[in-house]
């Protein structure tokens, strides 16, 4: 008798052994599963090299986090833009940069947010606004400018969705200590994908004082969903020499 017992005790605490073997595997499982959710994303969202923005935001509770270098001739301008899709329709976004050169060093901060209303569809146009708010500062000196961007964002499907066209009109104000303008901002940009990894832009828009400026840009996928490379090159029009812009940078997309 007291065999026996002592034999369905051991058997209970195999049992519970086995039990407590799955429950840790079943947690690791989950954990890992969770580790890789947060290293492999969302659909990417299409924003760099392009100025132009289009109607769309990163997958919901995943992040667009870009990195970009902006050379011209007097001035280079080190830049970092991070959205993220809380919402499921809207994204929120910080963003900061550095330009040093021409006598200048300047720090930017910006924040903003934008919200689709339509989402595009191989047959149908996506609609959407944005608005930012950014602020500048000369290290040397203090001053500081204020620049303010509401735009209505429209993206046309031309062939499905490889071929792209989003189209801005929105107001722009700026000030700093010395000078106030207000002007209506216009930009348009084509968007081809050639295949799933490697894509192409070309677009035009305007500026302050409403100077129009021209860009062509390249964007390749080096891990799909996760890492993509980007650059650019284009100036204003009439001022090439003058103008002229150069953009390398990479964008990454983690979800959360």
């Amino acid at each position: 008798m007291v065999n026996d017992y002592h034999l369905c005790l051991k058997w209970i605490f195999d049992v519970s052994s086995l039990v407590q073997v799955f429950c840790l595997v079943t947690l690791f499982m989950k954990q890992t599963t969770a580790l890789f959710a947060l290293l492999v994303i969302g659909t990417a969202h299409a924003g760099r090299p392009l100025e132009t923005d289009d109607a769309s935001v990163t997958a919901h509770r995943t992040c667009q986090l870009d990195f970009w270098t902006e050379s011209s001739i007097e001035v280079r301008q080190d830049n970092f833009n991070g959205g993220c899709n809380i919402l499921g329709n809207g994204e929120f976004s910080l963003a900061g940069a550095r330009a040093r050169g021409d006598q200048a060093d300047q720090m930017s901060q910006a924040f903003g947010y934008k919200h689709i209303f339509q989402p595009l569809t191989d047959h149908s146009a996506a609609y959407g606004v944005a608005g930012s708010r950014e602020f500048g500062r000369l290290r040397r000196t203090g001053e500081s400018s204020q620049e303010t961007l509401v735009t209505a964002i429209a993206s046309l499907p031309l062939k499905g969705e490889d071929l792209l066209l989003h189209l801005n009109l929105g107001y722009l104000q700026y000030r700093d200590q010395t000078l106030r303008d207000s002007s209506v901002f216009k930009a348009a940009a084509l968007d081809y994908s050639l295949n799933e990894r490697f894509g192409l832009s070309v677009e035009t828009f305007s500026g302050v004082a409403d100077s129009l400026s021209w860009r062509v840009g390249a964007r390749y996928t080096l891990i799909p969903d996760f890492l993509q490379l980007d650059a650019s090159y284009g100036s204003d029009y009439g001022t090439f020499q003058a103008s002229r812009v150069f953009t390398l940078g990479f964008g990454i997309t983690p979800g959360f």
